[in-house]
C-alpha cells in the first residue's frame, strides 16, 4: 500500500509542475456568461476587475461559448468592465468577493447606437447557485460591529446558521470559545488562516489567535465542503487577513471594563461574598497603506489584554480556611504584519508574520482554591507565503508555504497531595500539572484548477492539489516530577475513608514526529445553466503514529496473548497480536449537487454525501502510550484502588491521615518493571471520520433576504477511545489476571468510538437593506457518542461493562452538544442620528448529566455505574438547594439534564467624523444584559457512602459553576470604549 502511495506523490507532482493550477483558499471568483440581447452567446469579449482599494487587476475573455472566468480574487470589493467592439461597454461598481465563494454573474451587452457605457449597480447574490456546501460567511461589517466578547473573531460563527457555541474542553483553553458543529465542541473544525494550518495537534482546536482588526473576513463551512478541504469530520473556517490598499489608513481602539459595570455573580451571591475587583483593559491598533500604488501594499496590528478578574472559592466546609475570593489574571500580546505585491497583472503576493502570547490561571473553578490550580503560558509564531498566478486564460496556481511553532507550559501551584472529594472540592496539586506541550510545523501546498468548456457555455471546472504538513516536533510532558500522593475521598469528611490513592514519578515525555499529506481532485461539472454537480475525490495519510512500542512491557504482554489466541471473542482486543501499521485507507469520495430551480438564483436546492477524515489529535490516541514506549522511568509508580473504601492491615478504613504502609491490598503497579502511565495505544490505529449527508433549499425572500432550510446527518466512526477494559469481575480478580501486567488497570488507545448527529436548521440572512441587517437561525438536533461523547471528544470512562462495552447503554447523548433547541439572532440597525444598535442573543437547551449511583455496583472495580432513574434539574429553591425532577427510566449513560442557557449581547455606537477624513466611534457594550445565571457542571452521582450503607447525596443534581464563573459564560458585563480610524 505505501508504494501505491507513494506512486500517487509522484503523480501529483509531476502533475503539478508540468500544467499550471489554482485553488480558492484564500481567494474567490467571479464567473459567467456573457450574451447578446437574443441571449446567445458572445465570445471575445474582454471581463476586467479592479480592486477599488488596491488597483489589482485581473482580466478574463469570454470563450466560444461566452463563459468567463476571474479566478483567485483576493477577496474585497471589485469594479468590473466589460468591453467588446461594436456592443456598449457595461460598468458594473461594487461587486464583493468573499473567501472560498464564486459569484455568478451574466451580462448582457447591446449594440452600441453611439460610444457609450451602461453602468450597473447591484449587490453581490446572497445565494451561491453553484456549490453544495453548507456554511456561510462572516464578512468585515459583521466583525466591526457585532458585539464580540473578549474579541475573539472565531465566536461570530456562531451567526452562521447550526453553529453552536461553547468553552473548548481542554482547560489549556480555559478562555477561548469553540464553535460547534455536527455534535463536536471544536475540536473537529479545521482552521486556515490566510490558507496555512492553525489547529492544535495535541488537544484539538484553534490554535494561534489574531488582532480581531487583523481579520478581514471568514468563511465558515460546516458540511459538505469540498475535496480540496481536508483533516476535518465537523467543518472548515477558512479565514482572510487584511491587507494594506493604496491609502494610508489606521485605527485605534480601547475598551474598559471594571467593578461598577459588572454584576454580583450567583457564586458570589451564594457563598454571601461581597463583589470583588473586576477589570479588563484592552487596547490596540492597525496601519497600513501603499509602498508603490496599485502594486505593493503593508499592514500590520497590534492588540493587548489586561484583565483582573476573580473565582470565588467555596469548599462547602471542608477547608474554610481556603475559602475566599481569589484573582484570575489574564495577558494577551496579539501582532500580525502582512505585505502583499500585485507582481503582474497575473501574478499576486503575500507575506505574513503572526505572534501571540497569553497567560492564564489553569483549572480555576468555584469548588476550587488555588493550590490545584496551574499557571498556562504559551506562545505562538507563524509565516505565511500565499503566491498565486494565472497561466494562460482559465488555468491558476496557488502556492502556500508556512511554519509555524507553539509552545505550552503550565506549572503547579503547590506539591501537596491532591484530594479530591464527591462534592467537587480538590485541593493540593493539580493532577494534570505540570505539563509542556511543542510543536514545529512546515507546510508546502499547491492548488490548481482550470475550465475546460463544454457545450453551451459550461463545462467543467477542474482543482487539484497537494498539502503536505511536516511537522519535525510535537513534544510533550505530563506530570513529571510530581511525586506526591492524590486521594480521592468515598465522602465528603476530610477524615473519611479513601476510595483510591496513586503516586506518579519520573520523566513522562515523549517526542511524536509526524508527516500529514493530503491529495485531491475535485470537479464542478455545470450540466446546464442551472444544474451542477460537485464531484471529489481526496486522500490523506498521517504517517508517524505507528509507533514503536517494543519498550512498552504491558504492551508486548497484549501482542502475545493476541498472537496466542488469549483474546479471542474479547471486544475491542481485534487487533491485538498484529503488526503495527500506519492507516493508509483513508479516501474520501465526495459528491453533492446544486440546483437553480428557476434559473434566477432565487431558489436553489442543494445535496450531497461524502467522507470525511480528520487528525486524530495526540491526545486522543497516542500521548501517553507514546510516553511509555520510550523505555524510560516515568509515570504512575504506585496505585491502588477499591471503590467502597482501601482496607488498614487491621481491617478499619484507610485515611488520608494514615501512612501508605499500612495499607492492606498491594500496589498494583510491579515495582520491578518501568513505571509507566497505563496506556497501550492499538497496533492498528484509525484517523477518524465521518460520513456526511446533507439535503437544503435557498430561497430569496427579497433581492436582500434569503431563507435557507438544511437537514444534515453526520455519523463518525473511529472516534478515539481510551477505555480501560481490564476490570474486576464481581469483585475479585481481573478480566486478564492470568497475564503479567505491570499496571493492570492499563487504557488501550484506540479508534472505536461512534456518533450519530441529525440537525435541521432553518435560518434568515438579510443583508443591510433599510437601515437593518439580520442573521437568524433556529436548529432541532441530537448528538449521541460511545462513552457520551460526539464527533471530537475523546472517551475515558463511562465503561459499564467491560466484557460489553459497545452495549447500547454505552451510547448515549454527547454531554457537551447534545441541545435539542438552539437559537441565536444576531442584527446591525442604523438608527437615527447615526448610532448604531447590534444585539445577539444566543439559547441553547438543557446538555446532558451523567446520573450515577456513586457506587460500585457490579464489582468491577470502578464507580461509575449509571443509576435506574434519570433526572433533570429544575431550578433551585429559596435555600438554594436543587429542585430535581424524575424522567423516568436511565437506559444510557448521559441519561439526565441540566439547564439552559441564554445570553443577549448588546452593542451601541455612535460615529462623529473629524477633520481629514478621522472618524471617532463611542462604543458601549452590555454582555448578557439580562443577567441569566446559566448553571451548569451538575453534580450526577446520587448517593455517597457505600453500597452497604448508602446515605443520599445532599448536593445531587447541584451546579457546581454559574455565569461570570471561570470557564463559564459572563454574568452582566458592562463595557466602554471608543475606536478611532483615518
Amino acid at each position: 500500500m505505501r508504494r501505491f502511495v507513494l506512486l500517487g506523490l509522484m503523480i501529483a507532482v509531476v502533475w503539478m509542475v508540468g500544467r499550471p493550477v489554482n485553488a480558492q483558499q484564500t481567494t474567490g471568483t467571479i464567473t459567467g456568461r456573457v450574451v447578446d440581447e437574443q441571449k446567445s452567446t458572445v465570445p471575445g469579449a474582454t471581463v476586467t476587475a479592479r480592486s477599488v482599494t488596491t488597483g489589482f487587476m485581473r482580466v478574463s475573455t469570454s470563450d466560444a461559448s461566452g463563459m468567463y472566468r476571474l479566478a483567485a480574487l483576493p477577496v474585497g470589493t471589485y469594479d468590473l468592465t466589460v468591453e467588446l467592439s461594436g456592443f456598449a461597454t457595461i460598468d458594473r461598481k461594487g461587486l464583493v468577493v468573499n473567501v472560498s465563494q464564486t459569484v455568478t454573474l451574466e451580462f448582457e451587452l447591446r449594440v452600441a447606437k453611439m460610444t457609450e457605457t451602461v453602468t450597473v449597480t447591484g449587490e453581490t447574490p446572497l445565494i451561491e447557485t453553484t456549490s453544495s456546501s453548507v456554511g456561510g460567511v462572516v464578512d468585515v461589517n459583521k466583525i466591526e460591529n457585532l458585539p464580540l466578547n473578549g474579541r475573539q473573531f472565531a465566536n461570530l460563527a456562531m451567526t452562521v446558521a447550526g453553529v453552536g457555541m461553547g468553552f473548548h474542553s481542554d482547560p489549556t483553553k480555559s478562555t477561548q470559545y469553540s464553535p460547534q458543529v455536527a455534535g463536536g465542541n471544536g475540536r473537529n473544525v479545521n482552521y486556515q488562516i490566510d490558507g496555512g494550518d492553525n489547529n492544535d495537534d495535541t488537544v484539538g482546536g484553534l490554535l494561534q489567535q489574531f488582532p480581531l482588526e487583523a481579520i478581514q473576513e471568514f468563511n465558515m463551512i460546516t458540511q459538505r465542503y469540498k475535496a480540496e478541504y481536508g483533516r476535518s469530520n465537523g467543518g472548515v473556517m477558512n479565514i482572510v487577513t487584511k491587507g494594506g490598499t493604496n491609502h494610508y489608513q489606521g485605527s485605534w481602539f480601547t475598551m474598559l471594563r471594571d467593578k461598577s459595570m459588572n454584576a454580583q455573580t450567583e457564586t458570589e451571591r451564594l457563598t454571601e461574598t461581597d463583589k470583588p475587583d473586576y477589570r479588563r483593559y484592552q487596547f490596540g491598533g492597525s496601519f497600513g497603506g501603499p509602498v508603490v500604488q496599485n502594486k505593493a501594499h503593508f499592514f500590520a496590528a497590534f492588540e493587548r489584554t489586561q484583565q483582573d478578574t476573580n473565582q470565588a472559592v467555596d469548599t462547602g466546609g471542608l477547608f474554610p480556611s481556603m475559602n475566599g475570593v481569589y484573582g484570575t489574571p489574564y495577558r494577551e500580546n496579539l501582532f500580525t504584519a502582512k505585505a502583499t505585491a500585485n507582481v503582474t497583472a497575473n501574478q499576486f503576493l503575500s507575506v505574513r508574520y503572526g505572534r501571540n502570547d497569553n497567560s492564564q490561571p489553569y483549572g480555576a473553578g468555584p469548588q476550587l482554591p488555588p493550590s490545584n490550580w496551574g499557571d498556562s503560558k504559551n506562545s505562538f509564531n507563524s509565516v505565511n507565503l500565499n503566491y498565486n498566478w494565472v497561466l494562460g486564460g482559465s488555468k491558476l496556481n496557488e502556492f502556500i508555504f508556512q511554519v509555524a511553532n507553539f509552545k505550552n507550559n503550565v506549572t503547579a501551584n503547590s506539591t501537596d497531595p491532591q484530594q479530591c472529594f464527591p462534592n467537587g472540592v480538590c485541593i493540593g496539586a493539580n493532577g494534570n500539572t505540570p505539563q509542556t506541550t511543542e510543536q514545529i510545523k512546515w507546510q508546502f501546498r499547491d492548488d490548481f484548477s482550470w475550465h475546460k468548456m463544454g457545450g453551451m457555455g459550461l463545462g467543467h471546472d477542474f482543482k487539484m492539489g497537494l498539502n503536505v504538513i511536516y511537522e519535525p516536533r510535537l513534544y510533550i510532558t505530563f506530570n513529571s516530577g510530581i511525586s506526591a500522593y492524590s486521594y480521592t475521598h468515598l465522602t465528603n469528611d476530610v477524615n473519611g475513608p479513601i476510595s483510591s490513592v496513586s503516586r506518579s514519578g519520573g520523566d513522562s515525555s515523549a517526542d511524536i514526529p509526524n508527516k500529514q499529506i493530503g491529495l485531491y481532485f475535485q470537479d464542478d461539472w455545470r450540466i446546464n445553466d442551472r444544474f451542477t454537480v460537485n464531484l471529489g475525490l481526496r486522500y490523506d495519510v498521517v504517517l508517524g503514529w505507528a509507533i514503536d512500542q517494543s519498550k512498552a512491557h504491558d504492551f508486548q504482554v497484549l501482542q502475545a496473548a493476541g498472537r496466542s489466541g488469549r483474546l479471542n471473542g474479547m471486544s475491542l482486543f481485534e487487533d491485538f497480536g498484529k503488526s503495527s501499521q500506519e492507516d493508509y485507507k483513508d479516501f474520501q469520495p465526495r459528491v453533492g449537487f446544486a440546483w437553480d430551480v428557476k434559473g434566477n438564483g432565487r431558489d436553489v436546492v442543494r445535496a450531497g454525501w461524502g467522507m470525511y477524515y480528520d487528525f486524530s489529535y495526540s491526545n486522543a490516541s497516542l500521548m501517553f502510550a507514546a510516553i511509555d514506549a520510550r523505555g524510560v522511568f516515568g509515570g504512575t509508580v504506585f496505585s491502588v484502588s477499591q471503590p467502597d473504601g482501601i482496607l488498614k492491615a487491621n481491617g478499619t478504613n484507610f485515611t488520608v491521615n494514615d501512612p501508605i504502609s499500612t495499607i492492606a491490598s498491594q500496589n498494583e503497579i510491579d515495582a520491578t518493571v518501568m513505571p509507566a502511565n497505563g496506556h497501550i495505544m492499538s497496533p492498528r490505529f484509525k484517523q477518524p471520520y465521518t460520513h456526511q449527508v446533507s439535503a437544503g433549499w435557498s430561497h430569496a425572500l427579497s433581492s436582500t433576504t434569503v431563507l435557507d432550510i438544511d437537514y444534515v446527518g453526520v455519523f463518525g466512526r473511529h472516534l478515539g477511545w481510551r477505555p480501560r477494559l481490564n476490570t474486576r469481575v464481581n469483585g475479585g480478580a481481573r478480566r486478564l489476571s492470568d497475564l503479567d501486567f505491570s499496571y493492570p488497570n492499563f487504557a488501550i488507545d484506540i479508534s472505536a468510538g461512534k456518533s450519530t448527529y441529525h440537525g435541521l436548521t432553518m435560518g434568515i440572512r438579510r443583508r443591510m437593506d433599510k437601515h437593518v441587517q439580520v442573521n437568524a437561525w433556529y436548529s432541532l438536533s441530537t448528538a449521541q457518542g460511545t462513552g457520551g461523547n460526539g464527533t471530537d471528544e475523546l472517551t475515558v470512562s463511562n465503561i459499564q461493562d467491560a466484557s460489553q462495552p459497545l452495549a447500547a447503554r454505552q451510547y448515549g447523548p454527547s454531554g457537551r452538544t447534545d441541545a435539542r433547541h438552539k437559537i441565536t439572532v444576531s442584527a446591525v440597525i442604523e438608527a437615527p442620528g447615526g448610532i448604531n444598535i447590534s444585539p445577539i442573543f444566543r439559547y441553547r437547551s438543557a446538555l446532558p448529566v451523567n446520573i450515577v449511583t456513586g457506587f460500585d455496583n457490579n464489582r468491577d472495580g470502578a464507580r461509575n455505574d449509571i443509576a435506574s432513574e434519570a433526572f433533570a434539574f429544575n431550578g433551585l429553591d429559596a435555600s438554594g438547594n436543587p429542585i430535581v425532577e424524575s424522567l423516568g427510566s436511565c437506559a444510557t449513560i448521559n441519561c439526565g439534564r441540566g439547564a439552559s442557557m441564554s445570553v443577549f449581547n448588546l452593542r451601541v455606537s455612535k460615529v462623529f467624523k473629524l477633520p481629514r477624513n478621522i472618524h471617532f466611534e463611542a462604543i458601549g457594550e452590555v454582555f448578557n444584559l439580562f443577567n441569566a445565571k446559566n448553571p451548569s457542571d451538575f453534580v450526577g452521582q446520587r448517593f455517597i457512602g457505600t453500597l452497604a450503607n448508602p446515605t443520599p447525596n445532599p448536593d445531587f443534581m447541584r451546579p457546581l459553576s454559574f455565569a461570570g464563573d471561570f470557564q463559564m459564560p459572563e454574568q452582566r458585563v458592562g463595557q466602554i470604549g471608543f475606536r478611532l480610524t483615518f
